[in-house]
């Protein structure tokens, strides 16, 4: 069986003779080639909500447990991908590591895989014939020329790969892509490692583009313990912006908005706060914003900085799910009143309001809160955490 680049040029002529045709797969593979990259390169910036379910099992007989729900904004700016949480006033342009600090992530089924593999110049293709799911080309990448990086923990690597292609037969739009990595070095712990692609079409902005809809990324450690990863792409739109990211359908005033000034906190404030939304864990992700309320003023050689009932914004930062306990972790971020908002990085040091809570369950795991994070532990009876309980808090 043939292999061939994904960059296709004709045959030269030699003693005047005519080029040799290409073969049939040849030429379908470069239209669908050719039809992809004119998507990519047509694709306004724009951003779409991604919601991850992250599951577990011990081995390949066993069922999926749901480990926590994960809501992201992800955006593709000029090629690049860029990760943000909901709400927030712009996208953080770090590495996604930053961002999502625990457990399983990846990246790339937004948009870099079909970059890669599309426009990269990089991947041999094959030919594999007619299947229920579309035209099929297998492909592969190999380490020299590969940008696909694996991430465990603090351990990283590139890994060539392979992986397949299924294209509708008639417009030649690409379906599915799936992606497996190869020879992943023994320090990463993993012994395989596939992530797969679905692809429809979606409006953005004046336009209609292919876009990845969901995506299921799989890692299979060296004991045969799986996580999976099942992500949806929704509330795709168009953006406009430079420093600070504005959505194209963001509200218009004709008012001109007041000046809010910025301030940095005092260090060792104690902060008395109200928890103003109800956490359902079984329905709530983590990046979702919570609000809640001051009840203390917070004062600073004499000075109030914020007075009682300031507005403290924050979000949701871990759902971890043990046999016997389940942490919830928390992070407050900004405190705002009128002109007026500072940034917060705080520790939390107590919680009135839950149920009562064996010290042998609260040590049955040993995560650390992130910095700025506080982590409640919570009865695994428990399936929401009301509103109304008072957390204290210091900067």
């Amino acid at each position: 069986m043939r292999s061939f680049f994904v960059v296709l040029a004709g045959a030269a002529m030699v003693f005047a003779q005519p080029p040799a045709p290409l073969a049939p797969e040849v030429l379908q593979l470069s239209r669908i080639r050719q039809r992809m990259l004119l998507n990519l390169a047509h694709q306004p910036n724009y951003t779409c909500v991604e919601t991850v379910e992250r599951s577990h099992r011990s081995g390949p007989t066993r069922k999926f447990e749901l480990l926590d729900i994960l809501r992201l904004e992800v955006a593709l700016v000029d090629g690049k991908e860029m990760f943000g949480w909901p709400g927030a006033k712009n996208f953080q342009d770090t590495e996604l590591r930053n961002i999502v600090t625990t457990g399983t992530f990846g990246n790339g089924n937004f948009a870099l895989h079909a970059r890669s593999i599309f426009a990269g110049g990089n991947a041999t293709f094959d030919y594999r014939g007619v299947e229920e799911e579309g035209l099929r080309y297998d492909f592969h990448v190999p380490l020299l020329l590969s940008g696909y990086k694996i991430r465990v923990e603090s351990a990283e690597a590139v890994v060539a790969y392979h992986g397949s292609i299924w294209a509708d037969p008639d417009s030649l739009d690409v379906r599915r892509l799936e992606v497996i990595g190869e020879d992943i070095p023994l320090r990463l712990g993993l012994s395989a490692v596939s992530d797969r692609m679905e692809y429809a079409h979606a409006k953005i902005g004046d336009g209609d583009f292919l876009l990845p809809g969901s995506s299921e990324l799989t890692m299979t450690d060296l004991n045969g313990s799986e996580r999976r990863n099942r992500v949806r792409f929704s509330s795709c739109r168009q953006f406009s912006g430079e420093s600070v990211l504005t959505f194209d359908d963001a509200p218009k005033t004709e008012m001109a908005l007041a000046p809010v000034a910025e301030m940095e906190l005092p260090a060792d404030l104690a902060m008395r706060l109200t928890l103003l939304d109800d956490v359902d864990l079984r329905k709530s992700a983590v990046g979702d914003p919570i609000h809640a309320r001051l009840e203390n003023d917070l004062r600073h050689k004499g000075k109030v900085l914020f007075g009682k009932g300031s507005t403290v914004l924050g979000r949701i930062t871990r759902m971890d799910r043990h046999e016997d306990v389940t942490e919830l972790g928390l992070e407050f971020s900004e405190i705002e009143s009128a002109g007026l908002r500072a940034h917060i990085r705080a520790k939390l040091e107590e919680v009135i309001g839950l149920d009562p809570f064996s010290p042998r369950a609260r040590r049955s795991s040993g995560a650390q809160p992130n910095p700025g994070e506080g982590i409640i532990p919570l009865n695994t009876s428990r399936t929401r955490l009301l509103h109304g309980i008072l957390m204290f808090w210091r900067t």
